[in-house]
């Protein structure tokens, strides 16, 4: 089956976390986790429209300065959603820094702290402005992004909110072009308006103007849904890392994740160093195969292992990976 996003892990599992993702068929990228980017290149941070951070410990958090360096001087809105406090960790990067000299730049970071009450607060960050925050208040059911995208989150306990994404394609409303003469339909601005309204399940009795040899003609959506339309499957993937090897994060992660296409999620310590996974709030390998496997998830990327076992990848890997086959992502 192909994959319709393309992912690449900026550093080695071992190291600091953080995912560049990109969807085959858009521009923006996103990125998962914000540790080190030593290895992500100019063009690829000023692809980035989003970027979720799952905690701000510095192994998740440190490369936003690397971000503000690669994007301040382009006119692009980034926008950073994170747990609470998030708001405050930025602000805390940008007041780090002098910007008496930046009144003509047009860069803008729009902070958005999800909060566990399910209000979100909201701050701009306007390079214009000398990065002094304007803030705001959200309350929604969903977060719809750029290009269809549908955002979905969930808490769990690291200590302190970890958060988990879910980042969802919009439906795949195909149509097929060889028939319009069948059909004497013409190619016109009412397929948007028709693949709009399919996507968004309205009821199918109702009709549309549709340009036809004859001329514009009243179609129900039923007819042409029947006549024109394929549907693909549409993608997601999931992204969860450090949470603690507990029962209720272990429900939380198996619902959170049901059925979705990729699965990104920590495998920091072997079943041998349980009590290191308790102490330090991380999912052993076990658990994060187990995770995978409840909750009907079709292909997996583990990440974020202890530097330790390093030393002796090729035992690591073998009981990572045993009786997974197939089922592993590739990443660049």
């Amino acid at each position: 089956m192909r994959h319709n996003f393309t992912i690449k892990q900026v550093n080695s599992p071992f190291e600091d976390t953080a995912f560049f993702v990109r969807n085959i068929y858009k521009r923006q990228a996103f990125l998962l986790d914000c540790g080190r980017l030593g290895n992500i290149e100019n063009s690829e941070i000023l692809s980035i429209s989003d970027i979720f951070v799952s905690h701000t410990h510095i192994d998740h958090f440190y490369g936003f300065d690397r971000i503000l360096r690669g994007m301040l001087r382009s006119d692009k809105k980034v926008r950073v959603f994170g747990p609470p406090g998030i708001i405050k960790n930025v602000k805390g990067k940008l007041d780090a820094y002098t910007w008496n000299l930046i009144k003509n730049y047009t860069f803008k970071i729009e902070v958005f702290e999800l909060g566990l009450d399910g209000k979100i607060n909201c701050a701009l960050f306007d390079a214009a402005n000398g990065f002094v925050p304007e803030y705001c208040d959200l309350v929604a059911d969903r977060i719809e992004l750029e290009d269809g995208f549908i955002l979905e989150y969930e808490f769990f306990d690291h200590g302190i909110p970890s958060v988990g994404y879910r980042i969802k394609e919009e439906k795949h409303v195909n149509i097929k072009k060889d028939v319009f003469d069948k059909f004497g339909y013409i190619p016109g601005p009412w397929l948007t308006v028709l693949k709009s309204k399919l996507r968004n399940c309205v009821d199918l009795r109702e009709e549309i103007d549709v340009e036809t040899v004859e001329g514009i003609k009243k179609v129900s959506l039923k007819e042409l849904e029947q006549n024109l339309v394929i549907y693909k499957e549409p993608q997601d993937i999931t992204f969860i890392t450090d949470i603690a090897p507990t029962y209720e994060n272990f429900k939380k992660a198996v619902n959170f994740a049901k059925n979705t296409f990729v699965l990104l999620i920590e495998a920091m310590f072997l079943k041998d160093d349980v009590l290191d996974a308790i102490y330090k709030k991380h999912l052993t390998v076990e658990l994060a195969k187990m995770i995978f496997e409840v909750s009907g998830a079709k292909f997996v990327k583990f990440l974020h292992f202890a530097p330790k076992y390093e030393r002796d990848k090729e035992r690591f890997f073998s009981k990572l990976y045993s009786d997974i086959d197939g089922k592993i992502i590739k990443t660049k």
